[in-house]
């Protein structure tokens, strides 16, 4: 039962995901010399509960089992979510490069975390620092200025305004 639980909100999550593509709220991170990992945002409803849907893009970087999300604001109060893995894909490929192939490996994995509708309001005061538990290291960023907090919230609004009048 659990399974099919779990199943059943992975296909509504990820249907939600590929519908509200234009909701997503992303950026490309750049650690030192290392190649970097792009991370995409997107708030969805799904029956009356609201999730904020993770995906890592990144050849080093997955989520574990019960992945967590802090997140502190520019008014310095903090959030901290748990949350639920959704799924795990990698890709490999390779690039010639005279004559000589270079293996490379693109890791996308996804986590779904549940947020209340007071807990997304933080949200428009915009994010100042985000950590994701990620593996092998944790992906951490501090922003100088917001670019994804009131995104996010007005995504979540206009997502929940849908909602409403259908």
């Amino acid at each position: 039962m659990v399974l099919i639980k779990r199943f059943s909100l992975l296909i509504i999550l990820l249907m939600a995901t590929i519908t509200l593509k234009s909701q997503t709220i992303s950026y490309t991170y750049h650690l030192f010399m290392e190649d970097g990992c792009t991370v995409e945002y997107t708030p969805t409803i799904v029956n009356d509960t609201i999730y904020i849907v993770v995906c890592i893009k990144s050849e080093h970087l997955v989520f574990g089992e019960n992945p967590t999300f802090s997140v502190r604001f520019f008014d310095d109060k903090v959030l901290q979510l748990y949350g639920q893995k959704i799924s795990d894909n990698t890709q490999h490929g390779g690039i010639f490069i005279s004559n000589f192939l270079v293996p490379t490996t693109q890791h996308k994995t996804i986590a779904c975390f549940m947020v209340t509708d007071e807990q997304m309001a933080m949200f428009a005061n915009g994010i100042a620092k985000i950590r994701l538990s990620t593996f092998p290291i944790l992906h951490e960023r501090i922003f100088k200025r917001d670019k994804i907090g009131f995104p996010l919230f007005e995504s979540y609004r206009s997502i929940a305004a849908k909602v409403k009048k259908f």
